[in-house]
């Protein structure tokens, strides 16, 4: 057993599962720019050559990982919500809406890493295509779950513009939270915003 806590070469892990690990490590210390292929190699008891044999660059390695780290996340949260969901026969629109991710209660790091991720795969063409694949599953599964679970809400709240949700959740993110400090939002009150759009949303679907 190596100083790092990893099995030698041939053993129980083997060099791939070894480099992933070390290069998820070296991401949770470093962060992804201070990323060095030679403290992978060096931590995972491996060769700089093998890293690339396999992966390809520094590029790939990365596409490899923070795709997977992305994959992650967002199976935990459906995995979360869906829990929730299978619990309950019928919702309250205030239920509802934390089906929507808010600001206060995602931590900064979680902010700070999901911009790193994506600021990554501007310049990253196939972390790029790995991230838009888990983001459009993200965009079906919400679009999906919200129809499948409409019906349990109380009847004149039921008929609201999906894509209110969607545009929400996609097109607005919480970049500038921690920028601008005028005018904060707190939890309570995003949702009760999000509560009188939805609601005027399925009214005014009812009455045209």
């Amino acid at each position: 057993m190596g100083e790092n806590g990893y099995s030698k070469p041939g053993n129980e892990i083997d060099s791939r599962e070894r480099i992933l690990i070390a290069t998820r490590a070296r991401i949770k210390q470093d962060g992804i720019i201070g990323l060095r292929v030679a403290d992978v190699a060096k931590d995972a008891e491996t060769s700089i050559t093998l890293i690339y044999k396999y992966h390809r660059d520094r590029d790939g390695l990365l596409a490899r990982v923070l795709g997977d780290m992305y994959a992650e996340f967002r199976t935990a949260f459906h995995t979360k919500i869906e829990e929730w969901l299978a619990s309950k026969d019928s919702l309250t629109l205030e239920e509802f809406v934390y089906l929507m991710p808010n600001p206060e209660e995602e931590t900064k790091h979680a902010r700070d890493f999901r911009v790193q991720v994506l600021a990554t795969a501007l310049e990253n063409p196939e972390l790029h295509k790995n991230i838009k694949a888990e983001t459009e599953k993200m965009y079906r599964w919400m679009r999906d779950t919200i129809e499948a679970n409409r019906h349990k809400l109380p009847a004149d709240d039921q008929n609201f513009d999906i894509r209110f949700f969607t545009v929400i959740m996609f097109n607005i993110m919480f970049v500038y939270y921690d920028l601008v400090d005028e005018d904060r939002i707190s939890a309570e009150e995003y949702r009760s915003m999000l509560i009188a759009q939805i609601r005027n949303s399925a009214r005014n679907t009812v009455s045209s």
